[in-house]
């Protein structure tokens, strides 16, 4: 369905890195992908260069199996087939909503005009607010009328630049899973802007992960956050600890505890991240001093769950906080000793890179 191949962009004001670089990908007839990442890693430049409002450097974009950018080929946005939903909304305040989502439907017939209008209002729980103006409009009624208007002419591909975040923390739950909702029933193939994971993984069928105009992981939401390329993705969905470990034959030595080894050689340096999920603790019995053990700093209610701060001792110098993440009540108290039970599911082991000067 869309086809992005060997895709470069730089503006013409930065003198370093480009600001899309060599990426790739493919997206499927129906399919919402999410393009995620930090600010300024080139997700959104990439989604102007679909729409057509950059010229990129180099690559090839194919829409609906049309061609739409080469070297030799650059088709106008208003040819591409393409609709886009702002993240401002932008919709016209002299215009009522019917008017708003007319206004992309200027080829039809009135009588077929007003039936697609009917069916939008409809398909978006608007149909008592389509001779409502923009400011007589809530803002997720605003971005329902703007979802209507990017849908109207029935899109190829709907972009989608960050369309949520104006909205207070309550109506962006609820107006998500309803564009979520409307956009799988009417089969749009869609990509949407986020630099939100949490809501990358709530939407997406697949997430596009980049950073530095690059590509870093792609996959469906359990793919990427359980099986990370490198300490960028895992740290990107979330708090890790991150601890340093060493190889010695069957296990791996760290200060949390050891680790079963089944593939690195032995003396292999390691960064090894965990999630706060992965681990959760227990007392240690006063008359045993010789265990492995911290000492908890601070616990957090957090409603479902709490957060406990636990103080490790890495050498005479020098100590480490690790978070854990408890959901049964324990007993525990600011000042326990305690030690790790470590659940290696989201646990993540790299080999550490030298670092030259």
């Amino acid at each position: 369905m869309i086809s992005i191949n060997n895709l470069s962009f730089k503006y013409q004001k930065h003198k370093r890195a480009k600001t899309v670089n060599n990426i790739s990908f493919k997206i499927n007839k129906g399919e919402l992908v999410c393009l995620l990442g930090p600010s300024g890693c080139g997700k959104t430049s990439t989604l102007r260069l679909i729409a057509g409002l950059e010229i990129p450097n180099t690559g090839i974009i194919s829409i609906a199996g049309t061609r739409v950018n080469d070297k030799n080929i650059f088709v106008e946005p208003h040819k591409r087939d393409v609709g886009f939903l702002f993240q401002d909304f932008a919709l016209f305040p002299h215009l009522t909503a019917k008017e708003n989502i007319a206004w992309g439907l200027s080829n039809k017939l009135e009588k077929n005009k007003a039936i697609r209008i009917e069916e939008l209002l409809i398909q978006t729980s608007m149909t008592e607010h389509g001779d409502k103006y923009p400011h007589e409009l809530s803002g997720g009624e605003q971005q329902r009328v703007s979802l209507a208007r990017a849908l109207a002419p029935k899109p190829s591909l709907l972009l989608l630049d960050e369309p949520f975040s104006s909205l207070d923390t309550n109506l962006r739950h609820e107006i998500r899973e309803e564009t979520k909702q409307i956009l799988k029933s009417t089969n749009t193939t869609s990509i949407l802007v986020t630099h939100d994971p949490e809501e990358a993984m709530l939407i997406a069928d697949k997430i596009i992960l980049m950073h530095d105009g690059e590509i870093l992981q792609e996959g469906t939401t359990e793919e990427i956050y359980n099986n990370p390329k490198n300490h960028f993705v895992a740290s990107f969905f979330g708090y890790i600890n991150q601890i340093n470990g060493i190889v010695k034959e069957e296990i791996i030595e760290t200060i949390i505890g050891d680790i079963p080894n089944r593939e690195f050689p032995h003396n292999t340096k390691l960064e090894i991240i965990a999630r706060p999920h992965a681990l959760s603790v227990s007392k240690v019995s006063k008359t045993n001093n010789k265990t492995k053990h911290a000492v908890i700093e601070s616990i957090k209610f957090m409603g479902t769950a709490s957060h406990v701060w636990c103080k490790v001792k890495c050498t005479e110098e020098t100590e480490e906080l690790i978070l854990v993440i408890e959901e049964n009540e324990k007993g525990l108290k600011i000042g326990d000793k305690v030690q790790f039970k470590i659940n290696k599911k989201n646990i993540f082991m790299f080999k550490q890179i030298n670092k030259t000067k």
